[in-house]
């Protein structure tokens, strides 16, 4: 089990809101570890780490204020929307994200703009031509406000956060920041719900990225739900270990 740092009068929300954050970059290539991510987003005055890259700090301050953001859209009762999805996915990019130019048109990560051209992940199955993704984007997010209007179980308002995570990812819409905003998209669907955030763990990235590949591959969604489930539990049990 890893060593949470002491802080004092750490609340399990807050626990719970860097750890979404810190693992969430650290998947994509931050080395701003979780004690690190404590010491800059929770002390009375951020400390950083010299030794560390600085563009980490800049995806973690990037996905803690888009997680802000997420949640505070569940509150005000919002539904899923492709420009909910925009907007998520612009602020989890807002420092980091390139403007991308091509012979189909130009796009801008900070600002959420769904890709126009090709994209690929060495050893993942093909995702959809960009010129479906508007379509499929749109599909998605009104299967969601159904079955979010339908969701009364606990197992139920889970699996429909899990399964957006999956099917966005699948989508793959966006030149980059895919993982972080469907992450995003999970934990806004658990907060509307008023359940706690699950957090995809660093050290079982491997095992997530199967994951999500076996169950795209065998278009079977309970492969991805079974995961997400261990990693539920396993961030609840971070929770209650809390210092």
């Amino acid at each position: 089990m890893q060593q949470l740092p002491e802080v004092d009068r750490l609340s399990r929300q807050q626990l719970n809101h860097v750890l979404v954050s810190a693992h969430s970059t650290m998947i994509e290539g931050s080395r701003v570890t979780v004690q690190s991510a404590f010491d800059f987003l929770v002390r009375e005055e951020a400390v950083i780490d010299p030794t560390l890259p600085w563009d980490g700090y800049d995806m973690l301050t990037d996905h803690a204020q888009a997680l802000d953001l997420a949640l505070q859209r569940a509150d005000e009762r919002q539904l899923p929307s492709p420009a909910l999805l925009q907007e998520l996915a612009g602020a989890v990019m807002r420092t980091t994200g390139l403007r991308t130019n091509s012979i189909l048109g130009s796009t801008d990560a900070s600002r959420g703009d769904f890709r126009v051209d090709k994209v690929s992940i060495m050893g993942a199955s093909s995702f959809p031509n960009a010129q479906k993704v508007p379509v499929l984007v749109e599909q998605l997010t009104r299967q969601l406000r159904q079955r979010m209007g339908a969701a009364v179980t606990l197992q139920e308002q889970l699996h429909v956060a899990f399964d957006a995570h999956q099917q966005l990812v699948s989508i793959h819409p966006f030149n980059d920041g895919n993982g972080r905003t469907s992450r995003l998209l999970m934990n806004f669907i658990q907060h509307y719900f008023s359940q706690p955030l699950t957090v995809v763990f660093r050290e079982d990235k491997k095992e997530y990225f199967a994951a999500l590949e076996n169950s795209r591959r065998t278009d079977d969604l309970e492969v991805f739900q079974e995961f997400m489930t261990i990693q539920h539990l396993k961030s609840l049990t971070h929770q209650l270990l809390k210092p």
